[in-house]
């Protein structure tokens, strides 16, 4: 089957399935006889005046005023039949046949993935999560990938931007559309270091049921899947399922079990997330080997003597009042310091609390 005739079939909402059922046993759309519509048409779950439509010319249309919609708004695509076409998502048994961005989609099979998803009324606690574990994978060339959306997906996405890494949004509507609008300056930048993604084509609205479908590329773009913090009804519970459907390594943040923001990363670790216990555990679960050098010996890193005593104190995974312990001062003046190391990228604070060193320090 020809690229077009794929782009004609995402036009008509075919998935996977009928694109298999077409393929195997016609070739192509339009080589369906006219003595098999009534059939293909029941298969397919299809109107048959659409099929015959296909056979008088409305293929050919249809394409046409597809690609000129996609020139104007410089959208791309790629099939599952074209070496763009990120690997990770070629196993899955409901794979996308089609796939419509804005940037540079190669960077998808080229990176090691990380998805990060959770609730869109996120806590200050939720927050940081996100923004500690997203230092961490992009210090180490670690590629984000999340959906755009309010609350923990935008501030994955815009942390990554902020420590000049690179970063995928996967969106639930056609990309001619910018959803939600006030993540448009997100959106435009994303495009230009990044890369947009939609399995949906252009005039696609961005319905809720679009949303639970999308999930599963968030998730089966990505090497491993964090769920930072989710209530119990929370969308990011489906790109967790779907995580572990497509046998992709799922962690999920614990946190207080009477803290509604915490529920749904309890209920997915009861169903088989790893529980995320420190941030460095992405990694090591990656196999991730750092080809950096560690960041004391950038001499463009500058330390105060008081920096440099506390840094040293910090050997292993260690808490506030161990380290106020080891080197005699005081809690209060301790945590400026820290919070200075941690700025520098020399130190991470982890999910409890503790303190360690980055894994390129």
């Amino acid at each position: 089957m020809e690229r077009d005739e794929i782009l004609f079939l995402s036009s008509l909402g075919f998935g996977f399935r009928r694109f298999s059922f077409i393929n195997e046993n016609f070739g192509s759309i339009l080589n369906i006889p006219n003595s098999s519509i009534d059939d293909v048409a029941k298969v397919l779950k299809t109107p048959k005046d659409i099929l015959i439509k296909i056979k008088e010319k409305g293929f050919d249309n249809t394409v046409n005023n597809l690609k000129q919609t996609l020139n104007k708004h410089n959208i791309k695509f790629t099939t599952l039949l074209d070496k763009e076409y990120p690997n990770r998502l070629k196993d899955l048994k409901d794979k996308p046949i089609i796939l419509y961005y804005k940037g540079n989609i190669s960077l998808i099979n080229s990176n090691i993935t990380c998805g990060i998803v959770g609730t869109r009324r996120n806590d200050e606690i939720g927050k940081n999560y996100t923004k500690n574990l997203v230092d961490l994978l992009v210090n180490n060339n670690v590629v984000i990938v999340s959906g755009l959306a309010r609350g923990i997906d935008i501030i994955a996405h815009r942390r990554t931007l902020e420590k000049k890494g690179i970063t995928v949004a996967v969106l639930a509507g056609g990309l001619d559309v910018i959803y939600p609008p006030e993540h448009k300056r997100e959106f435009l930048e994303i495009e230009e270091k990044g890369c947009v993604i939609s399995e949906f084509p252009p005039g696609t609205k961005h319905l809720k049921r679009n949303f639970f479908i999308r999930n599963r590329i968030i998730s089966g773009m990505s090497d491993v899947i964090v769920i930072i913090q989710a209530p119990e009804k929370s969308g990011a519970l489906i790109t967790g399922e779907y995580a572990l459907k497509q046998k992709r390594t799922l962690f999920a943040i614990p946190g207080n079990i009477e803290n509604p923001l915490h529920r749904g990363c309890n209920i997915m670790i009861k169903k088989g997330a790893i529980p995320l216990i420190e941030y460095k555990d992405v990694l090591e679960e990656l196999g991730y080997k750092s080809t950096q050098q560690p960041i004391l010996q950038d001499t463009k890193i500058e330390l105060t003597e008081e920096e440099k005593f506390i840094y040293s104190s910090i050997t292993k995974e260690i808490t506030l009042d161990e380290i106020s312990e080891t080197t005699g001062l005081p809690v209060n003046k301790i945590y400026p310091i820290l919070l200075s190391l941690e700025i520098k990228g020399l130190i991470i604070q982890n999910v409890g609390g503790t303190f360690s060193r980055t894994l390129t320090s």
